[in-house]
């Protein structure tokens, strides 16, 4: 049966079939072989595009027959099966799915980076406590293309590291595997070591001086604003991270709050692919254009041609 294609199935269908290249089918041969690694990745991709907790994803897979049918399954999985899946999923798996799912879109080499904190507070308080977690919020550094808006690497803590211990481990990670031109960044990166490492690599740092002397406004002053301004769309991913995804981390154990975060990166990224279509302006005028009938009837065979 041919189904309209909804975003949720075509994001369905396109994370099964990365997840496909990267996990095997049953992850021992033991294992009851009722659902595929792949289909369970799949799951977990729709549940954080629905923002739905476990039990509401189960719910919600019911209702939807040609989601099921896209993944294969003959059944729906029950919500304690996926909340085991997440727990048994290693997260360099994901890491490897969010390399590929960058590479869905062509990359520029204009690249920024920028930090933002995602809550880690939901559970109860009694939890906190016993578990001992002081520091309350995920600091999440996301580096980006900034044509794209693809995410290319991810690096999360939760500790109260600088930004300047952040920054070179995640370009090192991100260069072997994606060609970076340009790294834009704010203020809280400015450290000479870590331009000159930058440019050890090849890559143009635009980095803002912070201005103690004369020196730094002059430095500042030589970056081209229509440039440095790219930086800001960092800032976009952030928020659309925040407001398509929650700005909050339902899990409970550290691990498991790091893989929602990188299912977060590796579901934008897939979005981003599928919303890729070419989009044609119409220029309505009320002008009376005079035109010869051999030249209108190519006009309308053009307008036909691109519906």
């Amino acid at each position: 049966m041919k189904y309209s294609e909804t975003r949720i199935y075509k994001l369905a269908k396109e994370s099964r079939r990365l997840a496909q290249k990267v996990v095997p089918a049953y992850s021992s041969k033991f294992s009851k072989k009722t659902y595929t690694q792949d289909q369970h990745v799949a799951v977990l991709c729709i549940k954080t595009k629905a923002t739905k907790k476990f039990y509401e994803t189960e719910e919600a897979l019911i209702n939807m027959p040609m989601v099921c049918e896209a993944l294969g399954l003959k059944q729906v999985p029950d919500y304690t099966t996926m909340c085991k899946a997440l727990k048994r999923l290693r997260s360099k798996v994901l890491i490897v799915l969010l390399y590929l799912t960058a590479c869905l879109l062509p990359q520029s080499g204009n690249t920024s980076t920028d930090s933002t904190g995602l809550d880690r507070r939901h559970s109860s308080r009694h939890y906190i406590k016993r578990c001992k977690i002081r520091i309350r919020s995920m600091k999440v550094t996301f580096l980006i293309d900034t044509k794209e808006l693809t995410i290319l690497a991810v690096h999360i803590t939760a500790t109260r590291k600088h930004d300047t211990q952040i920054i070179m481990p995640l370009v090192n990670k991100a260069a072997e595997r994606f060609l970076i031109k340009v790294l834009a960044g704010d203020k809280g990166y400015d450290a000479k070591s870590i331009r000159d490492e930058l440019r050890r690599m090849g890559i143009r740092p635009l980095i803002k001086h912070r201005e103690f002397k004369p020196i730094d406004k002059a430095h500042n002053a030589r970056i081209k604003k229509k440039d440095y301004n790219r930086r800001t769309m960092n800032e976009t991913v952030n928020s659309m991270i925040k407001r398509k995804y929650s700005d909050m981390l339902y899990t409970k154990s550290f691990w498991n709050q790091v893989k929602e975060v990188l299912l977060m990166a590796v579901v934008h990224n897939i979005e981003r692919k599928i919303s890729k279509i070419s989009v044609i302006y119409w220029r309505i005028s009320t002008e009376v254009i005079n035109l010869k009938p051999s030249k209108l009837l190519i006009c309308l065979m053009a307008k036909n041609k691109n519906k």
